[in-house]
């Protein structure tokens, strides 16, 4: 038994040993690891790529080039119909809708007779008029008999001022009655009394929209009968950012593609920059004319509108070479082979692979193009 223990004191000692020339060799071959060349050095802001580092493989360098650019904006927008040739048609009175002169569909002129409806308010009117006139007509002649018994030394003076107030004020309803009849599209010197109500279209166009039907009564002053439009000419409207509105000018050329036609490109040119801001999302409207005689464009289609501006001589890089650091970027200027410096520059806008720096890099430079993360 005591040798057994012996033996087993001796095994556990040679264990012993054996794992601590283990850990001693691992330690040394971590020392080795990390005394080993850096792939880069810094002195200053300089980054040195030493000869023996496996990071020359794996960079590659170009030149900052001076290249003619130009700046697309992309904005969405909405197909409107031109205010001045668009016209939702509402009766001036409630009343039952007699006929419809036209359908929907059809083609109309200015001033062409839409609809007639019997109301009693213009009957109303009709009536008011017709006493004022005949008041006209019974003072008119109070008053000339007033001025024969004045000239025959019959009546007053009084009496004849008095039969001069009440012609003037007859006039005065007449003219009020008049008035009214005319705002509802009733001229009392053409039209017969007693016909209906006529509404007549405001504006030549196509009658794009119908919401009445024959028999009806109509008593919502807020609902349209119908809707009338010229749709041979619609406007592009497009929501710009307020920091982007510095980049756009009246007549700019734009290309607008719209979801209804995928592939297919719409060119055109701004008509008017809205000289206002919306207070909530702080966009300005932009307007722009399209032609559309075939009648493609529909009020209410989607669009993407992409502002064209104009050719420029810019220094641009490739996108890779960009090395982004907070709110700041930066790019590796090759000062001497294999030593590069850090330059902070500014960015203008990116293009597909392109970036266009406005500031703090000069054409002709040569640059690092990627792996600049690696020396941040």
């Amino acid at each position: 038994m005591k040798l057994n223990s012996q033996i087993a004191q001796f095994g556990a000692q040679i264990l012993t040993l054996l794992l601590f020339a283990s850990l001693t060799g691992c330690q040394r071959s971590e020392t080795r690891i990390t005394s080993a060349s850096p792939d880069f050095e810094r002195q200053g802001s300089l980054v040195i790529i030493p000869e023996q580092s496996s990071l020359r493989s794996r960079l590659s360098f170009d030149i900052a080039r001076a290249d003619r650019v130009q700046r697309e904006l992309a904005a969405p927008a909405v197909v409107e119909a031109d205010p001045q040739k668009f016209a939702r048609i509402f009766p001036p009175l409630s009343g039952h809708l007699l006929k419809l002169q036209v359908q929907l569909g059809d083609t109309v002129k200015e001033g062409q007779l839409l609809a007639s409806i019997n109301s009693p308010d213009l009957f109303g009117a009709q009536s008011d008029y017709v006493k004022a006139k005949s008041a006209v007509q019974l003072t008119s002649r109070a008053l000339k008999r007033q001025q024969d018994l004045l000239e025959n030394k019959v009546a007053a003076q009084k009496d004849v001022d008095q039969a001069v107030n009440d012609l003037d004020l007859a006039k005065s309803d007449l003219t009020s009655a008049t008035g009214r009849l005319m705002v509802l599209g009733f001229n009392p010197e053409q039209d017969k009394l007693g016909e209906p109500l006529k509404v007549f279209s405001p504006v030549t166009g196509r009658v794009v929209d119908m919401a009445s039907a024959h028999g009806e009564f109509h008593n919502d002053p807020t609902a349209p009968l119908m809707t009338v439009a010229d749709l041979s000419r619609v406007w592009l409207t497009a929501s710009v950012r307020e920091k982007d509105i510095r980049y756009l000018t009246k007549a700019q050329k734009i290309n607008a593609s719209f979801a209804a036609y995928p592939g297919e490109l719409f060119t055109g040119e701004v008509l008017f920059i809205g000289d206002l801001i919306d207070p909530d999302i702080r966009v300005a409207k932009v307007r722009i004319a399209f032609d559309n005689p075939d009648g493609r464009l529909k009020p209410g289609m989607f669009a993407t509108v992409n502002f064209l501006g104009f050719p420029e001589t810019q220094v641009t890089v490739p996108t890779t070479a960009i090395v982004q650091v907070g709110q700041s970027a930066f790019i590796f200027e090759q000062v001497k082979p294999w030593i590069l410096q850090p330059r902070e520059v500014t960015v203008g806008f990116q293009e597909q692979e392109k970036a266009v720096i406005t500031k703090g890099l000069a054409a002709g430079t040569t640059i690092l193009t990627k792996e600049g993360v690696l020396f941040q």
